[in-house]
């Protein structure tokens, strides 16, 4: 018994979390009035802002409701696409190597892009043409400073070759020839206007940091001039393969490119060309070049003017980034950065855009090929995506893709892609909507084609304080009956169905909890919600304290995993250290995981995840029911139903990225683990027989002895999680074995 206890005494408390709709009070809530104008023509929303990043994505997809699909980022600038090498550049020690793609055949990326989008039915295909001048010639590894462009490290960029297509790339001439690579997409795949086709093609990748990122290929600023001209040669080239298919360019990494491109000492060429032309900021100019030389081909070589926007106030945290997408689109809001400090000539910042290209370059669409506020592990990560995914629609952007993200934030695009997992979704047209307060409530409707529906994404961004909606639907043509709730909120990174609600006169009253958000479906069916309470889920976690405890006799951090067949989610948090005192660094974990499959075939896979430099950095891992299978022959991964064997997961460290390892100084990127949550997900409530531990169907003597060996930690896993638990306080503990004690003997 003392060892019981002693041991006891030291087992990870283990928690639930379930929440119900927080009641309005007069100490606890606000008001909030909405006023929803249908009567309004309204915006048509493009179906295209609700897209995602392949890179880092690719096992999102499957969770993930999305409608576009990237294929952009750093590693595509030096892309090869005759073998698909590519070139990490600072991002990871110049490494040229096969990490987009394990095959040699010609343009697998592209085509396994295709396929994934088919797969998931995304309609919206974009991918990355190069510009940089040369691509990665091997998947050797890194790449010296004494091995920069021109070496046999790289083949040169030729945007346009002159002369007829090879069927298949020559690998013996050290060139790589862009249009044939479009031509190459085309033949393997159709055109633009085909299904398996790409749709869009993008001028490379944050050219402003070519000499930061990829100075082994581009060691000096990229010119503004030099840039205009390899955007204009390039869309030309696609226009005359496939003249509907849209140009994205330039791909701008952020606020300082907007303004003066490449963040340099220098910027003797701006203030030339801003002089000569009268222009505002960089955008201005490059519009203006991309329209000159649209009018000199005789067809328009920019269709998508292509920006990227990471919140610089975000970084601050949760209170900031509940407000930073006010940036976007409110007047006179100032955040706390340096942009909201030096930059309020241009703020809001997509109205300023939309100015420069009526200017310019009128009928240019707009797109944010790379976005993120940050709030993976928070619900302020959710609040700000759905935030932005409504300015998006009210801005009239074109297109929209999430680069990174997990956790609240692809929950916040879910919200409006597919609310109730049953492929519901946010109206096609907006609607004008008004609220009280934008710095308490974001709100934004839409309508679907009939009126019949009208959906509001709706937030609190209280963090205390509940939120009493009133919503007015004014000048309605329909006569709105119910409206059924879809909540996020702290409970779970999940949305959750919250309730059904009358809908009276046009009016609309219900409570939102503290820092929530939510899709509120208004429909003019009086039925059209029956049935919609989803089947009924409970999550249980185990929260290991001081992971570093649990370091195995392989040197990993081993976590024990109780219940494989109901595991949703590993929560991760950890302290990420440089040696060298680098700036910022990430570490490239993965949790190494030994599989079984309902057959009981065992095979090894993994799942993998980073965290960045600091104190808290967090993870999230999720399970579904799959794991990824290699086959070693074709050297292929498909997913299959599997769970965790052996009753553990490993999390291991595989490699590390650092500011300091740019410049080839040693420097190692540790990690400890502060805390591990573990959560388990069950679904209905009362099936369980309660004390059947390893789950035979009956209560026995078997069940008292194997919770007590898990108790004792003799054994890592419980049949039935549930049945063990049975003074109901989602604890395992010695109560739950002298219970189970009890029941035994009152049945003797």
């Amino acid at each position: 018994m003392k060892k019981a206890l002693a041991f006891l005494s030291a087992l990870v408390m283990l928690s639930a979390s379930s929440a119900a709709a927080v009641p309005a009070s007069a100490a606890d809530s606000y008001d909030m009035n909405i006023t929803v104008d249908l009567s309004a023509a309204g915006k048509a929303i493009s179906p295209y802002i609700y897209g995602i990043n392949e890179y880092g994505h690719q096992d999102d997809l499957k969770k993930v409701t999305a409608t576009a699909y990237r294929q952009g980022g750093n590693r595509m600038t030096a892309y090869n696409w005759e073998t698909n090498a590519s070139n990490a550049g600072s991002d990871w020690k110049y490494s040229s190597d096969n990490n987009l793609s394990n095959s040699d055949a010609p343009a697998d990326c592209v085509q396994q892009l295709s396929r994934d989008a088919a797969k998931y039915n995304v309609g919206y295909k974009l991918t990355t043409l190069q510009l940089a001048g040369y691509a990665a010639a091997d998947k050797n590894g890194t790449v010296t400073e004494a091995e920069a462009a021109p070496s046999d490290r790289w083949n040169e960029v030729v945007l346009t070759k002159g002369s007829a297509f090879a069927e298949t790339p020559d690998l013996t001439d050290g060139t790589v020839y862009m249009d044939e690579y479009v031509n190459y997409i085309i033949t393997k795949l159709g055109d633009s206007q085909s299904a398996t086709g790409i749709q869009g093609y993008s001028l490379d990748n944050e050219p402003a940091l070519w000499h930061n990122t990829h100075s082994r290929i581009h060691p000096n600023p990229v010119g503004m001039k030099e840039l205009s001209d390899k955007s204009a040669e390039m869309a030309e080239a696609v226009k005359k393969l496939d003249p509907k298919a849209e140009i994205f360019g330039p791909a701008l990494y952020g606020y300082t490119a907007y303004d003066h491109l490449a963040d340099t000492d220098s910027d003797t060429e701006w203030e030339t060309l801003k002089e000569a032309g009268g222009y505002h900021w960089y955008i201005d100019y490059y519009l203006d070049t991309m329209k000159q030389a649209s009018d000199k081909a005789g067809t328009r070589l920019l269709d998508v003017l292509d920006i990227h926007y990471y919140s610089e106030s975000c970084r601050n945290g949760t209170a900031d980034r509940l407000q930073s997408v006010r940036t976007l689109y409110e007047k006179g809001f100032v955040e706390n950065s340096w942009i909201g400090q030096w930059c309020q000539t241009n703020i809001p910042i997509l109205p300023t855009v939309q100015a420069s290209i009526d200017k310019y370059y009128p009928g240019t669409k707009l797109g944010i090929t790379e976005y993120n506020f940050g709030g993976d592990d928070e619900v302020s990560g959710a609040i700000a995506q759905i935030e932005a995914l409504g300015c998006y629609a009210d801005a009239g952007v074109y297109f929209a893709s999430i680069w990174g993200g997990s956790g609240y934030i692809l929950s916040g695009l879910n919200l409006y892609t597919n609310y109730d997992g049953k492929g519901g979704s946010f109206g096609e047209t907006l609607m004008p909507t008004e609220t009280g307060d934008v710095s308490k409530s974001s709100a934004y409707a839409a309508k679907n084609a009939d009126a019949s529906t009208v959906t509001l994404a709706l937030t609190n961004k209280e963090l205390s304080a509940a939120e009493h909606a009133v919503i007015t639907l004014s000048d309605a043509e329909k006569v709105y009956k119910k409206a059924a709730v879809y909540l996020i909120d702290s409970s779970t990174t999940d949305i959750r169905y919250l309730d059904v609600y009358d809908v009276a006169d046009g009016r609309l009253d219900l409570t939102l909890p503290a820092y929530s958000a939510a899709m509120v479906v208004i429909s003019d069916d009086d039925n059209a919600f029956d049935g919609a309470k989803p089947e009924e889920k409970t999550q249980k976690s185990t929260v290991y304290e001081d992971p570093m405890s649990l370091v195995n006799e392989n040197g990993f951090v081993e976590i024990p995993i109780t219940d494989a067949a109901h595991l949703k989610q590993i929560i991760i948090t950890g302290d990420v250290t440089s040696s060298a005192g680098s700036s910022w660094g990430n570490a490239g974990c993965a949790v190494c995981i030994n599989a079984v499959t309902p057959d009981g075939t065992k095979f090894w896979t993994s799942k993998g995840y980073s965290l960045s430099l600091g104190s808290g950095s967090k993870a999230i891992v999720d399970f579904d029911g799959t794991l990824t299978v290699k086959d070693k022959e074709t050297d292929t991964e498909t997913e299959v139903p599997a769970t965790v064997a052996d009753g553990k997961i490993e999390l291991q460290k595989w490699w590390d990225a650092s500011e300091k390892q740019e410049a080839e100084i040693e420097d190692t990127i540790a990690v400890t683990y502060t805390k591990v949550e573990v959560v388990y997900e069950y679904t209905g409530a009362g099936e369980r027989t309660p004390g059947d531990v390893n789950a035979d169907g009956e209560v026995t003597l078997a069940d008292l002895v194997a919770l007590q060996k898990f108790l004792l930690a003799e054994t890592r896993t419980l049949a039935d999680w549930q049945a063990a638990d049975l003074d109901g306080n989602d604890k395992l503990n010695a109560a739950d074995l002298t219970v189970l004690k009890r029941k035994l003997l009152a049945k003797a």
